[in-house]
């Protein structure tokens, strides 16, 4: 009796993710709006929740944790952490063409030295700031991209990078409105840059290493963090549309 109803959870849970996929399949724009309003409104969610719950926190570390467990049960619901971009070296391809978007990252910020800190601060941030990396790229270059491949390669990389920027106003509960809108903005560039790398580079642990580092170094560096943040976001997507030219899925290289 148990092994009959596990074949019959399992059954339903099969054709479940297949008729989420036919959708997604079927209706790819749509499907990435839908999953781009879930995310706004369960971040909300879990941000309003932490408030309530758990003033002696940060709210926002909070919903980044509840956030980044849902990043990763849709991908293992979706049967689609490689098809995201989450694989092994051997099927990275142009790895050599990284070099530019990490002397971006690391090499612009620290031209004039290193802001030190205290390592307690250091292990916080760069804890909160891998988790952002994994939990955005996962859910933004990983699902939502995948589910923008049947419109093509440029509307996919545009509508995925439009909503990765308007996915940051829910950061309107933590922040200045004017600080948001231009994040906002800089996270729609970011986002092109990021998406021709996870394309081109046939992996998305580039993106998720390079947007936690940049995060990362913008509160260690000496120079104003805004300016040098813009100028890092538009270099980077200047070369994604370089890497771009001429992209072909299942290319080797």
């Amino acid at each position: 009796m148990q092994n009959q109803v596990r074949v019959s959870v399992s059954s339903s849970s099969q054709g479940g993710r297949a008729a989420i996929l036919s959708f997604f399949e079927s209706r790819p724009v749509l499907s990435a709006v839908i999953l781009f309003v879930a995310f706004v409104v369960l971040s909300t969610l879990f941000g309003l929740a932490a408030q309530a719950l758990l003033p002696q926190f940060q709210p926002e570390f909070i919903a980044l944790i509840a956030l980044s467990v849902l990043v990763a049960a849709a991908l293992s619901a979706l049967g689609w952490w490689k098809a995201a971009g989450f694989n092994f070296p051997a099927e990275w391809r142009v790895s050599r063409l990284m070099v530019i978007p990490f002397l971006i990252v690391l090499g612009l910020p620290f031209l004039i030295g290193i802001k030190t800190g205290d390592a307690g601060t250091f292990v916080y941030l760069a804890v909160a700031y891998a988790l952002t990396g994994f939990m955005e790229e996962g859910l933004m270059r990983g699902i939502v991209l995948r589910v923008l491949k049947p419109t093509g390669t440029t509307r996919s990389v545009v509508i995925s990078s439009l909503l990765f920027g308007l996915m940051h106003i829910g950061n309107l509960l933590y922040r200045n409105p004017a600080i948001v809108f231009a994040q906002m903005l800089g996270a729609f560039v970011h986002g092109i840059g990021l998406s021709a790398i996870r394309l081109r580079a046939n992996t998305i642990w580039f993106p998720v290493v390079l947007h936690a580092l940049h995060d990362l170094a913008l509160k260690y560096t000496n120079f104003p963090a805004i300016p040098l943040d813009v100028v890092q976001v538009t270099l980077l997507m200047v070369y994604g549309i370089y890497l771009l030219r001429g992209y072909r899925e299942g290319a080797s290289e």
